[in-house]
């Protein structure tokens, strides 16, 4: 019976891996990428594979360095410049990414937003 078990959840976790399933935060290279994959995770946002997700939030703060303001980076995602593969964020989405994108890789702009 134990072995039935075994083969059965061996056989679950190599489907899941077949189809390309993953468990968010696993993958990536440190604990910040880590960190923002699960917390992304935890808000409900699906931005796509995480190496991709993570260059998107390292380009949203790439925006802040240009000198964008937070009002300008929300546009700039919510017309298609960060958007996956034609998929767009709701203006709630986009909120959340981008402050967890600032939380994790540039807080140092934390205080241009209004808590």
């Amino acid at each position: 019976m134990i072995v039935r078990l075994i083969i059965k959840c061996v056989g679950t976790a190599i489907a899941l891996v077949s189809l390309g399933v993953t468990i968010p935060g696993h993958a990536a290279a440190d604990a910040t990428d880590d960190a923002f994959s699960r917390k992304l995770f935890d808000d409900g946002i699906n931005f796509g594979g995480q190496e991709r997700t993570i260059n998107r939030a390292k380009e949203t703060c790439a925006h802040f360095d240009a000198g964008m303001s937070p009002a300008e980076v929300h546009d700039a995602i919510l017309n298609g410049t960060l958007q996956h593969e034609g998929s767009a964020f709701s203006p709630r989405q986009t909120a959340i990414f981008i402050a967890d994108a600032v939380q994790f890789y540039c807080p140092e702009y934390a205080s241009q937003f209004i808590i």
